[in-house]
């Protein structure tokens, strides 16, 4: 799959337009984001799930500030450690991710695969679960930590970060004008998942609940697999989802 391209004007004055750039990688088909202000050469790359040369390239001549975590999940990472010495950007992530990438580091050295929740069965037969022994993996170190309601800049852009706990520990949201980028913290359809190992799906429904009652219902919730919606299109379910658990 190919970039996505996505726009929205800021809705406060002086607010650079915001550039998204969305490019699928790896087994789970994670969403790789690029967040950029239209016009500068400031950049943010967010997930680097895989396939590091082609992430570099799609970033060449632009100034990386950082490689950012939603949450230490391997599926989110697996290109991290290559694409740091490609671009030379430092890592940002929750303190919470090396207790996450650890578990992650655990399962895998139990089991030989990666655990890619109720889609494990279905797709270790493939074998895109399997761990690759030559790949280098990230050894754990944060450049920058992120907190509750810190702020990055991207050239003419401010990023929120939102933490957002549920389907793991360190999960976070980034806001920026018009759009919010949530991770596996809320989907199309519903919140991210819960029921292994530190996930919860209560704490997940008070971040949920968050940003589907703080933000216009037109801001765009671009989800770390999959499609994009709107808080609009997926706040009147809130109450739906709390009923039935999942």
């Amino acid at each position: 799959m190919g970039w996505r391209w996505l726009s929205a004007k800021g809705g406060e004055v002086g607010v650079s337009e915001v550039v998204l750039r969305r490019c699928v990688v790896g087994a789970l088909e994670t969403n790789t984001w690029i967040i950029q202000a239209a016009g500068g050469r400031d950049v943010l790359v967010v997930d680097p799930g895989d396939d590091a040369e082609r992430l570099a390239g799609e970033v060449e001549g632009l100034r990386v500030r950082g490689i950012l975590l939603t949450h230490a999940h391997w599926d989110h990472l697996l290109a991290l450690p290559r694409l740091v010495e490609l671009v030379r950007a430092p890592v940002l992530a929750h303190r919470a991710a090396v207790e996450v990438w650890a578990r992650e580091l655990e399962y895998a050295g139990e089991h030989g695969y990666w655990d890619a929740g109720t889609a494990t069965e279905e797709l270790l037969p493939s074998g895109v679960l399997t761990v690759d022994p030559k790949l280098k993996l990230w050894d754990g170190r944060i450049d920058e930590e992120l907190a509750d309601g810190q702020e990055l800049r991207v050239g003419g852009l401010v990023v929120r970060v939102l933490h957002t706990p549920g389907h793991s520990p360190d999960g976070v949201t980034l806001a920026l004008p018009g759009h919010l980028l949530t991770g596996d913290t809320l989907f199309p359809g519903g919140p991210g998942l819960t029921g292994w190992p530190l996930s919860d799906f209560d704490t997940i429904m008070e971040s949920v609940e968050h940003l589907l009652t703080a933000y216009d219902v037109a801001t765009g919730i671009h989800p770390g697999h999959g499609n994009s919606t709107t808080v609009g299109a997926e706040a009147p379910s809130l109450e739906e989802w709390r009923a039935r658990g999942w």
